[in-house]
């Protein structure tokens, strides 16, 4: 079968980590997104603020996300649509003592 710009192989990146707790296996589409695969620790230095947009699908573990005027926790099964731009702007936490693994794409 042909190669496909469609498909990440995800057994042809490393999942490394990038701090604060979080390793990261990610491609770079010719799309402009990147869709990345994350575990989060638990007990890490809590993080900037993020800008970027992103859809999130949560595998395993609780994340919570901080924004400015509330805050959301998600679990295994759940997905998060986050728009770009500072009036979204979000800080992601681990909510327990799982890591958290997810699927995410980010935009913008």
């Amino acid at each position: 079968m042909a190669e496909s710009p469609y498909l990440f192989r995800a057994a042809d990146h490393s999942l490394l980590p990038v701090g604060n707790g979080l390793r990261v296996r990610e491609a770079l589409s010719s799309f402009g997104i990147a869709l990345c695969y994350q575990e989060r620790a638990p007990g890490g230095p809590e993080v900037a603020w993020c800008n970027r947009g992103h859809s999130i699908f949560v595998l395993a573990g609780r994340i919570r996300y901080q924004f400015d005027d509330h805050a959301v926790e998600a679990g295994p099964g759940d997905m998060l649509h986050i728009p770009a731009g500072t009036a979204h702007r979000h800080k992601p936490s681990v909510v327990g003592d799982e890591v958290v693994r997810y699927v995410l794409t980010e935009f913008g």
